[in-house]
């Protein structure tokens, strides 16, 4: 991936970006924020890129010129999450590898506050509270930025309450998550909350062409399927794309059929084991319910064009209104996965309340 260099050039939400750049020019940027948004928009870069703003050397119309010593330290930063060690695997770091090298540049007043394991800890907000009660050591301001903070443990939230009430010189903190609703009622009362929204389609698929070197094919088919999430188009893959295709057309066919309710427990069981992968999953259900709605009134409109065939046999023998019935609930669906829902449960719930509606 090839990330923004500044907040110019970030991807999509330009009403937050411009909301964040008038604070800037206004000198009115809150010290405490929330960034809330889907999963996969930008969050946590636009966090980023507001600490190079508000520490470039050489700012340019409002906004981080991109060059200057900091910005490229902070830039460090932003590029040291989407590279990996080329010596060892996963999340390996050898200290010696071009990736590793980039990392280790990163600018010591840019903190980026992730779960150890799975959760953020006390013991890491404590370590947090207590260095930022010094000036910071070559930044104009210090960022934090805890990611995501909806896995702070209680106690962590209220060790961090008196530091939003008063917050240290020069220091602010953003807290990045997908479920603001999940944090505690005195964290969002004392911090200000920036929301953002899933990127267009169109968007994504630009970018993807013109910026990731995508084919036209592979970009829209990456595009649709990502749910407005960058990141889940970047990751698009297509060998997996048709796997998972497979799978989500089975289960569309057990659903507008109103077949069996152990077939689709089974398909519900499988895709339901990690949340990215159903993420990936429920949107391509969703596009396949879109294209058979669209098969018999615009073909011209279906995405699956390779499909075509196998989806006018559901398109002839489902009414459309039972069709809508059953994308709105895919929909929904989809909708919950933000909030922390039983992803298999969910999934029979919809397919049983769907398959008893006598539309179908």
């Amino acid at each position: 991936m090839k990330p923004p260099v500044s907040l110019k050039t970030f991807i999509g939400n330009s009403r937050a970006v411009e909301i964040l750049r008038r604070a800037l020019e206004q000198d009115r940027l809150p010290h405490a924020m929330i960034f809330a948004g889907p999963e996969g928009v930008g969050k946590c870069t636009l966090a980023l890129l507001l600490a190079q703003a508000l520490n470039c050397l050489s700012p340019v119309e409002g906004t981080a010129c991109g060059r200057c010593s900091a910005c490229e330290r902070i830039m460090a930063v932003i590029q040291g999450r989407y590279l990996q060690c080329l010596t060892l695997k996963g999340d390996g770091f050898c200290g010696n590898c071009e990736n590793c090298k980039i990392k280790i540049k990163r600018h010591p007043d840019i903190w980026l506050i992730e779960p150890a394991k799975t959760t953020i800890t006390i013991e890491q907000v404590r370590n947090l509270i207590s260095e930022i009660a010094f000036q910071p050591l070559e930044a104009r301001y210090r960022v934090v930025i805890l990611d995501p903070a909806d896995q702070m443990r209680l106690e962590a939230h209220n060790s961090l309450l008196k530091t939003l009430e008063e917050p240290a010189s020069r220091t602010f903190i953003i807290l990045v998550t997908s479920n603001p609703y999940v944090l505690p009622e005195t964290i969002r009362s004392r911090s200000r909350m920036l929301h953002l929204n899933e990127i267009p389609t169109d968007r994504i698929e630009r970018h993807l062409i013109e910026i990731e070197g995508k084919s036209a094919e592979e970009a829209r088919m990456a595009a649709a399927l990502s749910g407005g999430s960058l990141s889940a188009a970047l990751a698009f893959n297509v060998k997996e794309y048709q796997e998972l295709r497979r799978q989500a057309l089975d289960f569309v066919k057990l659903l507008l059929n109103r077949g069996s309710f152990a077939e689709a427990t089974a398909i519900a069981t499988q895709v339901a084991k990690e949340k990215p992968v159903f993420q990936r999953w429920i949107e391509t259900v969703l596009v396949l319910l879109q294209d058979i709605y669209y098969v018999s009134i615009a073909p011209a409109r279906v995405g699956q064009q390779d499909l075509l065939e196998e989806l006018k046999p559901l398109s002839e023998a489902v009414p459309r209104s039972a069709l809508v019935s059953t994308i709105k609930a895919t929909e929904r669906l989809r909708g919950e996965l933000r909030f922390n829902v039983n992803r298999q449960i969910a999934l029979e719930a919809m397919f049983l309340t769907l398959t008893q509606n006598r539309q179908l």
